[in-house]
């Protein structure tokens, strides 16, 4: 998977401050996982917000195609307990490198969705 050149990774990442500070605090934390909570803390912003508008999604305007976990840059992992830890797909971990570096070098980015 190409995901650099996806747009609508690029487009849901260009849309949320938020959505990029909780996916590039999960690589900080690489092979770690994280709770609902403590990312929040980490990005000093309400769960809701985090769930919602970054994780999984919520309603019509945070979607959950464009959310972490539906675009399969995030994964959920539920303990035997019932908890649900979040973590960088391990399998994209250099992508989310790259995006990490193109979106610190602050350019600006246009894409065709087709």
């Amino acid at each position: 998977m190409e995901l650099v050149a996806d747009g609508n990774v690029i487009r849901s990442l260009n849309r949320s401050e938020l959505r990029r500070k909780v996916l590039f605090y999960l690589l900080s934390i690489y092979p770690y996982r994280s709770y609902l909570s403590e990312i929040s803390r980490a990005v000093r912003s309400d769960p809701s917000n985090v769930k919602g508008g970054c994780l999984e999604g919520l309603g019509v305007r945070y979607t959950g195609e464009e959310s972490l976990v539906g675009l399969g840059l995030v994964v959920v992992e539920q303990s035997k307990n019932g908890f649900r830890y979040f973590k960088v797909n391990p399998d994209l971990i250099e992508d989310i490198k790259a995006l990490k570096t193109m979106f610190n070098n602050r350019k600006v980015f246009a894409v065709e969705i087709g």
